[in-house]
């Protein structure tokens, strides 16, 4: 007879859920058939009928569960029990077993001592084998049976798929063969362990009073069920649906599920893989061997490679105890974590020899570099003949796969296999590189060993760029200048002179000494990128133009991110800063969206830090001064300041001019005192630094120190000429410290500079020029210079510095007598202030209309508003920003005829006469 519990095999499958990973519970599910199976099997035995009960299920099912549920409710109603539970190291059975199986204290005294003489004559006799253990088993089924006349007797032995088939044979001898006693023997057995037809006696089982009990997983309403009495049913409604698809029925999983739910909420797949090796505990030491072996070998694993690892003949038949338990999907696990916990719950040097051996087969079976290396980093094995070669082959399918971490693992172990100087001097130049792309600051300590590598004519030509380079971003000027010598060369010197291009660039008070070229001529420049590079530094020298933010859009446009150059991460950068400081702010922010993306997908850490801080200058010369302080912020926080080097200059600076055109002093001034390399203040990016600080020195009323960081900038680019100017403002700013500190004619002369130096291209610095300009000017000239800085300032996008000008433009109005025009101009100012976030700008602007009377007035003027129509508040929007009926006729594809027609009725419906009238929410309007 059989029963079997839940559904076969094949669909959802039914199972015994447990509250506690221990196997003792409070509920059953899904076990009410198998529950009265036993009762039935335990009223016929106490009738007088020997009966046996083999519970079978896979591992995790509640076997041991229902057993000891059914054995404490027996032994409540009267009944004596005895059991015993199989460990898994228990292969023969013991006399230590047989003590365990018998020890109970409510025996009576003559049973005790039967059981207590027979076991002693186990352990004085031969032991618990052979004939000797045959007769004492033979003789306690008698006892037993005696037993039984006064009280009904259960036994339970639990697990004996762990004994083995000679144990098996012995163990009938004390099951009793009399059909007449009140006795019921329970079995439980995994189906899946050798199947149990073949190790015990068919005779056993085709006995008329032995019966089995199937158990099987639980199906899906089973295991909703069991997590609701688990967590509850609040939580059990937000449970995740693969959380119950993961445990795949199986009771001890979604136990460790559930844990792990509570506990971490996402985390729960941690969970399977706690119970996966909980189980895997459970299992025979063959099935252990193939699923280390399916775990090392990863998604590399096929049953002829997974059987040759574990030295096995059929790896389905190992695999099946965790099959039929759910806890595998075919040969596969079903959720990583898995695998990475197997692994994990090896002996170190044990799951090390196993990686071994599979790079070892894997290498002979001709994978791929890149899954042969895996296992030797796993290993840590570097030591094969062929493994340093095959290391560095597959760090170039990890790169090609954008997978630098891995790649940087391959190197790393490669140069523990390299005994050359030369050879070893190659890898820790591309390791070098590699650590710079996810960690600058761990490159750095490479720098001097590399240095001497140089010096040892040990590196290659674009080996010696790398480091040059690198050695610049660390600020180690002493060292570049010895690299020269050595950078391979094209006939006509040119790698040494793009070279020399860009360091004067990065370093504008330094000269560089080129030295004798020690390096063998090469028909081809050695870095790619190193043209590009430096033709670029070449035009930020100079004054922005056209023609060098063209060089840069198709820079930018061709340009991939390179992992084995250094020089391509430089020349994307370079090309962004051409486009900011040539004032195409829109265009910088849409590469360097782009190239944040590549960075990302790329794993370059470090490059999408630098083009974060790009993309924050350019938020910044935007007027977007909370989205540029974020931005810098961020960026800083990417990588250490340390790591940024002289870098650090541009993200700092950023933040700190964003903070206090905010009005937020305190941040300005903690940002001032990040760590900054000296070098940094005698390179470009020292520029922005010191620009910064100087602003910050005025904002708290400090000119005269603001004036020495503004000169301090006129210093650092005197070699370059007219150039810098698009770089930072210098001039305009001393302009500004200058007439704060009462020296207006200086201001003039240093503002009348700068406006002959910008070309027509550069509207915000020239708008800021003018706009301080109009400052240290007669008060008859200020209306009209600052007219003009607004008109300027209103085409180049930067709502901070319009708002500036407007403020100015309306104190000089103010000033004139034109008190309605001061109070629309200062109403627009304010407007672009609030735009922009500066708070200190708002408050100025402020001082000419009380809050209470512009909201009044702004309501009155939304609700007028609110009687144009789409097209005719496009008009006004424009007419408000200064446009001419032809510009805007332009603009809107319309007449200027028509545009006439919109602005008569425009006037009629505002009740306005003149352009200068119409409200300035317009603007907003429009947007």
């Amino acid at each position: 007879m059989s029963v079997t519990v839940g559904r076969p095999r094949g669909g959802q499958q039914a199972v015994t859920a447990i509250h506690h990973i221990d196997d003792t519970v409070d509920e059953l599910i899904e076990r009410e058939r198998a529950l009265s199976a036993l009762d039935a099997a335990l009223r016929r035995s106490s009738e007088g009928r020997v009966r046996m009960v083999l519970v079978e299920g896979a591992i995790g099912t509640g076997k041991t569960a229902l057993v000891w549920r059914f054995l404490e409710q027996a032994e409540s109603s009267g009944v004596l029990c005895f059991g015993v539970h199989i460990r898994p190291d228990e292969r023969s059975l013991s006399v230590d077993t047989l003590d365990r199986m018998f020890r109970n204290v409510a025996v009576p005294h003559l049973f005790r001592t039967a059981v207590a003489r027979r076991l002693s004559a186990l352990r004085d006799g031969c032991g618990a084998d052979g004939p000797t253990l045959v007769s004492q088993l033979t003789e306690l089924a008698a006892d037993l049976l005696d037993l039984a006349e006064s009280v009904p007797v259960l036994l339970v032995i639990d697990d004996i798929h762990h004994l083995d088939t000679d144990s098996l044979h012995a163990l009938l001898h004390l099951l009793p063969t009399a059909s007449a006693g009140r006795v019921l023997v329970v079995l439980t057995a995994d189906e899946s362990r050798q199947p149990l037809d073949w190790r015990m006696p068919t005779g056993l089982l085709m006995r008329p009073n032995f019966q089995r009990v199937v158990l099987n997983r639980l199906s899906e309403d089973g295991a909703r069920l069991a997590a609701t009495r688990r967590l509850g049913e609040a939580a059990a409604e937000a449970l995740p649906a693969d959380l119950v698809a993961l445990s795949a029925g199986n009771p001890l999983v979604l136990e460790y599920l559930s844990r792990a739910y509570e506990a971490t909420g996402t985390g729960y797949p941690q969970g399977y893989a706690q119970a996966f090796v909980e189980c895997l505990r459970r299992c025979p030491p063959e099935t252990v061997e193939v699923v280390r072996a399916l775990a090392a070998l990863g998604e590399q694993a096929t049953p002829e490679l997974v059987a040759e690892l574990a030295a096995v003949d059929r790896v389905d038949v190992d695999l099946l105890p965790l099959t039929n338990a759910g806890l595998l999907d075919g040969q596969s696990f079903r959720h990583p974590s898995a695998a990475r916990a197997v692994l994990r719950d090896m002996p170190a040097g044990v799951c090390a020899g196993l990686h071994r051996r599979a790079a070892l087969l894997l290498h002979d079976e001709g994978a791929p570099a890149l899954d042969v290396a895996h296992q030797l980093i796993q290993a840590d094995e570097h030591e094969l003949p062929w493994a340093s070669e095959l290391l560095l082959d597959a760090a170039g399918e990890a790169l090609a796969l954008n997978r630098v971490g891995l790649a940087l693992e391959c190197v790393k172990l490669a140069g523990r296999a390299e005994r050359d100087p030369v050879a070893r001097a190659v890898v820790d130049a591309r390791l070098s590189r590699l650590e710079w792309h996810l960690k600058p600051l761990a490159a750095a300590r490479h720098v001097q060993s590399q240095l001497k590598d140089g010096a040892a004519g040990r590196l290659s030509a674009r080996d010696t760029l790398d480091l040059a380079w690198r050695t610049a971003w660390f600020g180690r000027i002493d060292a570049v200048e010895p690299l020269l010598s050595a950078v391979g060369r094209t006939p006509d010197g040119g790698d040494v002179n793009e070279l020399v291009r860009w360091l004067a660039f990065t370093y504008p008070k330094h000269t560089f000494s080129r030295g004798p070229v020690t390096a063998p001529p090469s028909s081809a420049q050695a870095e790619p990128w190193l043209h590009s590079a430096s033709s670029l530094a070449e035009g930020l020298i100079g004054a922005p133009n056209d023609q060098g933010v063209a060089d840069a859009e198709r820079v930018l446009q061709s340009l991939a991110l390179d992992h084995e150059s250094l020089w391509s991460g430089e020349t994307a950068a370079l090309a962004l800063l051409t486009l900011v400081y040539g004032d195409r702010l829109e265009e910088a922010v849409a590469h360097a969206d782009r190239l944040l993306d590549e960075a990302r997908d790329a794993e370059m850490p470090t490059w999408h830090a630098v083009f974060r801080a790009v993309r924050a200058e350019a938020l910044f010369r935007q007027g977007d001064l909370p989205g540029a302080y974020d931005e810098a912020v961020t960026a800083l926080a990417e990588i250490p300041v340390q790591g940024w080097g002289i870098v650090v200059g541009l993200p700092v600076g950023c933040a700190v001019n964003a903070a206090v055109r905010m009005g937020d002093l305190s941040a300005a001034k903690r940002l001032l005192g990040s760590p900054l390399p000296k070098s940094a203040l005698r390179s470009r990016y020292g520029l922005h630094f010191l620009h910064a600080r100087g602003h910050y020195r005025l904002a708290v009323g400090l000119p005269q120190a603001a004036l020495a960081d503004f000169l301090a900038c006129g210093s650092l680019t005197e070699g370059w000429g007219a150039g810098g100017v698009g770089v930072v403002p210098w001039r305009t700013s001393a302009a500004e410290a200058w007439s704060r500190h009462g020296n207006p004619d200086q201001a003039r002369r240093l503002l009348r500079d700068q406006l002959a130096m910008l070309p027509p291209s550069s509207g915000r610095a020239r708008g800021q020029a003018m706009r301080v300009l109009a400052c240290v000017s007669r008060d008859t000239r200020r209306p009209q210079l600052l007219t003009d800085a607004v008109d300027v300032l209103k085409n180049c996008g930067d709502k901070y510095e319009l708002a500036r000008a407007l403020t100015d433009l309306s104190v000089a109005l103010r000033q004139g007598g034109d008190q309605l025009k001061a109070r629309r101009t200062a109403r627009r100012a304010l407007h672009f202030a609030k735009a922009a976030g500066a708070r200190p700008l708002c408050d100025e602007a402020a001082l000419y209309d009380q809050e209470a009377k512009a909201a009044r007035l702004a309501r009155d003027e939304d609700e007028k508003l609110s009687l144009l129509t789409g097209q005719e508040i496009r008009v006004a929007a424009l007419a408000v920003e200064g446009d001419t009926n032809h510009e805007i006729a332009a603009k809107l594809y319309i007449t200027p005829s028509t545009v006439e027609q919109h602005l008569t009725r425009i006037f009629r419906k505002l009740n306005v006469k003149r352009r200068d009238e119409l409200p300035w929410q317009l603007d907003t309007w429009s947007a």
